[in-house]
């Protein structure tokens, strides 16, 4: 018992200038390591934090509990207390919209039930400042990261160089070596567009937003609404896409009601003839039936509308909204246990979980009208 006393005051006593001297280093090299400053290289910036290991040197900053982050080591299985769910939305938070609020509270009944303690924070105003992203990682004091919102492959790469687990949430980089965690966009797509085509429809419309190419979910469900009409033997028709720019701030606010709005008051007014429009997501949705209505344009009968997500205000639009479900909880319990099992076997491979959605049949799908859908017509070439 009193050996043990007695090296536990070794660990608390460790100064700066005994790690210094454990790594052959200067007291001044081994504050800049500490102080995360760029002027160190790597090797010596592994040194030093080894010999902080090695004395047990704390710190007044508590280094010494986040050394196995720094160090190029695994982290031993099960180490998770406490993981930052981060999100880059622009000025949107989690609480503002639904789609992102149901994915929290599914991370949050995991960790709940393994007693992981989640930290949300938004990087959005840090994107572009790698230096003062790191200082927040380092003052949340995580184990573990969940990232969620369009993909940008120097956020990733600087938050791989914590060593810290990560999992991407409801997005994928498909060339980068990192977990990730979403839903079955393509072949949900091909899903919708396919029930319309059954219907009867050869005059698609695929209502999205501009900024789809930043997007990586929006881009899956424009290659799903593509896989389908070629399989159907449909010609590609670019005059078939109704697009809604996005705001400089927020790539997002193209993909919401307003944004459905105008892409479909838009199209209209290009007067092309369709009898179907597939919609990137319900919100969007809502917004066409709005423009639809305002155009005298009965839905299902002169236009039917699909959509995707399955949020909350899908069935009691009028009429309701046919649409795809996205089981928003179970992506955000999927996550969290991704990043439970990156903790626990950090050698692993990379992994990309994609779950199941599910067609939900309501009222805004029908076949088309006659008049809607002329044989000479079939696709503008």
């Amino acid at each position: 018992m009193n050996e043990e006393k007695e090296h536990d005051n070794v660990a608390i006593s460790a100064t700066l200038k005994d790690v210094a001297q454990a790594a052959a280093a200067s007291p001044v090299t081994v504050s800049r390591v500490f102080n995360n400053h760029p002027n160190v290289s790597e090797d010596m910036r592994q040194r030093v934090l080894k010999a902080a290991a090695q004395v047990g040197y704390i710190g007044s900053k508590g280094y010494i509990s986040s050394l196995h982050r720094h160090l190029k080591m695994p982290e031993p299985a099960h180490t998770l207390k406490q993981v930052g769910f981060l999100f880059h939305l622009g000025k949107d938070t989690p609480a503002s919209i639904p789609f992102l609020s149901s994915i929290i509270l599914g991370v949050e009944s995991e960790a709940r039930q393994a007693q992981i303690n989640v930290l949300c924070r938004s990087i959005s105003g840090l994107v572009h400042a790698p230096d003062r992203l790191l200082k927040m990682l380092r003052q949340m004091d995580i184990d573990g990261i969940l990232l969620i919102g369009p993909p940008d492959t120097k956020v990733i790469t600087l938050i791989k160089s914590t060593h810290l687990p990560l999992v991407l949430v409801d997005t994928d980089v498909p060339n980068q070596p990192v977990d990730a965690v979403l839903s079955d966009y393509f072949g949900g797509a091909q899903e919708a567009v396919n029930y319309l085509i059954q219907a009867g429809h050869r005059r698609i419309v695929f209502l999205s937003s501009s900024a789809m190419d930043e997007i990586y979910t929006v881009e899956l469900r424009l290659m799903g609404y593509r896989a389908a009409l070629m399989k159907a033997g449909l010609p590609l028709d670019e005059e078939l896409y109704a697009l809604s720019n996005p705001s400089p701030i927020n790539i997002h606010s193209s993909l919401s009601p307003e944004g459905g709005y105008k892409a479909c008051k838009q199209l209209l007014a290009r007067q092309i003839p369709f009898s179907a429009l597939f919609c990137a997501n319900d919100l969007m949705a809502a917004g066409a039936l709005k423009a639809l209505h305002e155009a005298g344009k009965k839905v299902p009968e002169d236009v039917s509308v699909i959509g995707f997500d399955d949020i909350e205000m899908a069935e009691h639009l009028i009429p309701a909204l046919t649409t795809m479900r996205v089981n928003r909880e179970a992506m955000g319990r999927a996550a969290m246990k991704a990043l439970m099992a990156r903790a626990a076997h950090p050698e692993d491979a990379q992994v990309t979980t994609v779950l199941k959605v599910e067609m939900i049949k309501r009222s805004s799908v029908a076949p088309p009208l006659a008049r809607a859908s002329a044989p000479s017509c079939d696709i503008i070439a």
